[in-house]
């Protein structure tokens, strides 16, 4: 019969494992290339963004949702670079559906943006 947990136990087992002085040295260990990487990620996303803002002014997008259609080609980002092909189109289709269902986005722009972000275009 499994033994349960309770979240007192997981604290505990928490606790006991959080050591600052082990965690600063991985940090330490790790912080330039921690950096290096930082900064290539960063500057994806500003590519990213860059290639996106004048289809939004083209659309005349502005205020509150410009942030929105820039938040759906981040995370569509975020998505397609780590699966391709078959899975990066599925992904892409339901973050669109739920951009446009959730978020009242245009699926236009939101296909424009994916062909921006990915290079191609998917049925709605």
């Amino acid at each position: 019969m499994p033994i349960y947990r309770s979240g007192i136990d997981m604290y505990r087992k928490y606790e006991a494992k959080f050591n600052p002085t082990v965690i600063g040295t991985r940090f330490t260990d790790v912080r330039s290339l921690a950096l290096e990487r930082a900064q290539e990620g960063l500057n994806v996303v500003a590519n990213v963004r860059d290639l996106i803002r004048p289809l939004l002014d083209m659309y005349g997008v502005t205020g509150g949702l410009r942030a929105t259609y820039l938040a759906f080609g981040a995370a569509l980002l975020r998505h397609v670079v780590r699966q391709k092909a078959d899975t990066a189109k599925k992904i892409a289709t339901n973050l669109k559906s739920y951009y446009v269902g959730a978020y009242n986005l245009d699926p236009a722009v939101c296909d424009d943006i994916i062909e921006i972000v990915v290079g191609w275009a998917i049925p709605y």
